[in-house]
């Protein structure tokens, strides 16, 4: 079977789902299935970190502005998750698993089940607690001795 005759026998609601089908055909779907505030909620980014009790995981994250309200925001969806390790020591184990249930609750919260896009620093290797910090050329640099580079 032909993706565009498993498109036609898929229903609207779940084609944007079925990996039989092409992704423009699923990314249509999708899209015209989205309210516009689900959408534009895919535009949106905030700073939930991944710390294991809870806590933030940025110093003076709110200071210039007041914390997210994340449950109000889930219902129609979320795009980003920013520096979800945050700035301060956080074991990548349990990182890793704060912010698996993170992004399930995001799932699980809004109707299409998408979970959001993590984004962490890593320019020199993944910016968390004990992880290995790869050799760049702007380290390189900053150790003005020609000859170590």
């Amino acid at each position: 079977m032909n993706a565009d005759v498993a498109a036609e026998n898929t229903s609207a609601s779940s084609l944007w789902n079925d990996p039989t089908v092409s992704a423009t055909v699923r990314v249509d779907a999708l899209i015209g299935a989205m309210t516009l505030e689900e959408k534009i909620a895919q535009l949106y980014g905030v700073w939930v970190g991944a710390s294991v009790n809870g806590g933030e995981v940025a110093p003076h994250q709110h200071d210039m502005e007041e914390a997210v309200d994340l449950d109000a925001l889930l219902p129609a969806g979320l795009g980003q998750l920013t520096r979800p390790f945050g700035t301060i020591p956080v074991d990548p184990a349990l990182g890793a698993l704060s912010l698996a249930r993170t992004q399930s609750r995001i799932a699980a919260t809004n109707r299409f089940g998408i979970p959001a896009l993590a984004h962490e620093e890593c320019l020199a290797g993944f910016a968390a607690w004990g992880a290995t910090a790869y050799p760049v050329p702007l380290s390189w640099g900053a150790t003005f001795d020609p000859d170590v580079v």
